[in-house]
């Protein structure tokens, strides 16, 4: 998604650069605006996919609390609960069938990203004099529009179905509180429906922040449209923002002045509405009058945070009825091509009586089950390098294969120390070939493969990348001791020693 508003801000950085050189038109690509399209219309889906399987799931989940706590108390559950399904499904019907613009925005949320894109679509939209005049390209931008209004819409509907949920999840919450001695089965649903909701708020977080989140080319062309006269009378009269907060057209000017109240007018005026008495005492003061209002406010306010905390999660919770009380899975509201890990690392051993010396470079791929644990698998191939610096000869000297499983280290004596918080435990198995390579042929003989049983500890750190300057990466040390090392003929190193790199 910001690469698609980074592409369509180049654009139209370029159209308008063109028409301060008084260039009368610039063609338009179709291909950049279909592919604006394209990408809005993906997050699009993936909200309303998202949101359909979190519906479905909390359903289940509330209908499972629901049969359980009808053994309890059938008729306050039949009170309560009703036809919870129906009520899942009636929410993504609404999103789905969420299209169009919503214009409403003092109801739903403000997102920058969103604003600047829909507003640069409609200014180029109507801007007929500096860009291709041709059918298809002004349907395209109608097209484009459309879809960031209906992606708009989209997002007001989510953010009205996380209010569901939260009032909701205070609800069932409330509910339960009324009876003692539950069932742990019962708190344990309730436990899975509350994480649910707090995993569904997170991803549309995801999303949102997708939208706000504008790379280093994004911010240079924002500031390439903001130098425009006429892309900024236009924001300042059709943008989200200005709907909350219209600028006067003669803002700036001494006109604008002409009417508003001055401080002593404004002073006056809250001395005779607060009633205060005109003299020079404290009291007379109006700000300092409501400043010892508004600490009293603040005080009532944490007496209110305090009764929502016991409501949304006890006495360790948060006034946030979607903050959680156990441990979140970050990596739960990722995709699958996002929790992966790729990596590479490198082994040396020095000549033996058996081997020269050799390289084992591998490339691996780990899946992140969570932000703590990671599981994964990989390829590898030795490298021979010759007995000595006089003889140096590149050999093929095997292939291996290997599965790996990595877990934090937990700093059990909360040391809070920056080696801790980056030493990882580490097992695996691998499978080499520590031979010659002198034909294919050989990998089909299963006593030729040597097995190796690892474990051991990893050290992560950040490093600069080899290959780009600037840019920061994941380094790694690896010790790892083989448990199989003395039923390898010809023997090999207990201990190895590995360094390398995650991309």
């Amino acid at each position: 998604m910001r690469y698609a508003i980074a592409i369509a801000l180049i654009i139209y950085g370029t159209m308008l650069s063109a028409q301060d050189n008084g260039t009368e038109t610039v063609p338009v690509s179709a291909a950049s605006i279909d592919n604006i399209t394209g990408k809005v219309s993906k997050l699009d889906d993936k909200i309303t996919q998202s949101t359909d399987r979190y519906l479905k799931k909390l359903g289940r989940q509330e209908e499972k609390l629901r049969r359980r706590l009808a053994k309890i108390d059938s008729s306050k559950t039949a009170e309560i609960f009703g036809n919870a399904k129906k009520t899942y499904e009636s929410l993504s019907q609404k999103l789905n069938n969420a299209t169009g613009k919503f214009d409403k925005l003092t109801s739903g949320e403000y997102i920058a990203g969103l604003d600047s894109l829909q507003g640069s679509l409609a200014f180029l939209k109507d801007a007929a004099h500096i860009i291709s005049k041709t059918k298809d390209i002004r349907q395209k931008l109608g097209s484009s529009l459309n879809q960031v209004n209906q992606l708009q819409h989209k997002l007001k509907e989510a953010a009205d179905i996380q209010n569901y949920l939260q009032q909701r999840q205070a609800q069932l919450k409330q509910l339960l509180l009324g009876y003692s001695n539950l069932p742990q089965s019962i708190s344990k649903q309730f436990g899975k429906y509350r994480q649910d909701v707090y995993y569904y708020s997170q991803q549309i977080k995801e999303y949102k922040e997708i939208i706000n989140d504008p790379d280093k080319l994004l911010r240079k062309t924002l500031s390439i449209l903001q130098g425009i006269p006429a892309f900024q009378k236009f924001m300042s009269k059709y943008s989200m923002l200005a709907s909350l907060f219209p600028v006067p057209d003669n803002y700036g000017t001494p006109q604008a002045l002409a009417g508003l109240q001055t401080r002593a007018d404004v002073q006056q005026m809250m001395m005779q509405q607060l009633a205060l008495p005109a003299t020079n005492g404290a009291n007379a003061n109006p700000a300092q009058y409501i400043q010892q209002q508004m600490q009293q406010a603040q005080g009532e306010l944490s007496e209110l945070k305090d009764k929502l905390q016991q409501l949304g999660n006890g006495n360790n919770g948060s006034s946030d009825m979607v903050t959680p009380d156990f441990k979140p899975n970050n990596q739960k509201t990722k995709s699958f091509l996002q929790r992966i890990e790729l990596g590479t690392n490198i082994q040396t051993q020095r000549a033996t009586n058996f081997f020269p010396t050799t390289s084992d470079i591998a490339i691996t791929a780990g899946y992140k089950l969570t932000d703590k644990s990671i599981i994964g698998i990989g390829v590898n191939g030795r490298v021979g390098w010759g007995k000595s610096w006089k003889q140096i000869r590149l050999t093929a000297e095997g292939i291996g294969f290997r599965s790996y499983a990595e877990w934090k280290a937990p700093d059990l004596f909360k040391t809070n120390s920056r080696f801790m918080a980056s030493l990882w435990f580490t097992a695996g198995a691998e499978l080499n070939y520590t031979k010659t390579v002198e034909s294919l042929a050989v990998f089909k003989n299963y006593s030729n493969w040597t097995k190796s049983a690892l474990a051991g500890l990893t050290k992560k750190y950040t490093m600069n990348s080899p290959l780009k300057k600037g840019k920061k990466i994941q380094g790694s040390m690896q010790v790892l001791y083989d448990f199989l090392y003395n039923k390898h003929v010809p023997p090999t190193p207990a201990v190895v020693w590995r360094v390398g790199y995650s991309f």
